[in-house]
């Protein structure tokens, strides 16, 4: 999956949980911003095993050179302790794209690595941490990187959620290039664009007071209407259909611009309103 289907369905995902951040009584857009923005790394982060460089080398490259070591680091620790022994490991730890970066292993070690990095140097800039910011960050980016791995779970590849402990396959049946010439797999868009009507339709829900941004069960709300639409994701992307997914290339473009120019709209009505 290319790096804008990840950064794109990952947002659409976690924004939702983000609205009684930004719209409660005690409102907290400072976190709701560090969630989004580490998530949005978070999303990127499994793609620095890439043989080729990934998005995440043009658009967060400080984050790309500390991921890319980190990365080799890890491989280098199971082969120098021979951990494929100690631990009765099935696969070999070795340099490979959807490998230990594509695994919870790997989520969690680079999420807590990258995020106690993070408190060291606000430490010495700082003198002192927000220990309520760093949970955020540390949310956002297991939580992007977990995301990343159930978007690829979707893909024909596939993603093996035991490795290297053992095998657990999930893949689907999107092709994320091009199956055929001039044709499109249109169910990202599809996805991206339910995510997003979930978000509009959470806003106007709050926007005329029907629902409460701050009861305690506003979380299980917005929990229940993204699980929902993460069942449909799932159940979608193991159907093959090339008719019914299959589509123009061009028509699908254009579709996605005009959800993008809808998009930037929202955005400057939402930076309006946090603004009042």
């Amino acid at each position: 999956m290319l790096g804008k289907d990840h950064v794109s369905i990952t947002l659409g995902t976690v924004f939702p949980f983000t609205i009684p951040l930004i719209f409660s009584e005690n409102s907290h857009p400072v976190y709701a911003f560090c969630l989004l923005a580490s998530t949005v790394i978070g999303s990127l982060i499994p793609d620095a095993d890439s043989d080729e460089k990934p998005k995440l080398h043009y658009d967060f490259k400080i984050i790309y050179d500390i991921m890319v070591p980190l990365h080799k680091l890890i491989v280098f620790s199971f082969s120098f302790f021979n951990l494929k022994e100690k631990m009765n490991l099935q696969y070999v730890v070795e340099e490979q794209h959807r490998g230990i970066m594509h695994s919870p292993i790997g989520v969690f070690i680079s999420s807590f690595v990258l995020t106690l990095l993070t408190a060291i140097i606000g430490c010495f800039i700082f003198h002192g941490i927000n220990a309520t910011l760093i949970g955020f960050l540390f949310l956002g980016l297991i939580s992007g990187q977990f995301l990343h791995l159930l978007e690829d779970s979707c893909t024909i590849s596939g993603i093996n959620w035991l490795f290297p402990f053992g095998t657990c396959e999930l893949k689907g049946s999107i092709y994320t290039g091009n199956k055929i010439e001039g044709k499109k797999d249109i169910r990202l868009f599809l996805y991206r664009v339910s995510l997003l009507f979930a978000s509009a339709i959470l806003l106007i829900l709050y926007s005329l007071e029907a629902i409460d941004v701050n009861g305690s069960g506003i979380y299980l709300l917005i929990f229940a209407v993204v699980a929902l639409i993460w069942g449909l994701i799932f159940l979608t992307a193991k159907t093959d259909n090339d008719n019914l997914w299959i589509q123009d290339a061009k028509k699908v473009r254009e579709l996605e611009r005009a959800v993008d120019r809808v998009g930037k709209q929202d955005d400057v009505r939402k930076r309006r309103n946090i603004g009042k």
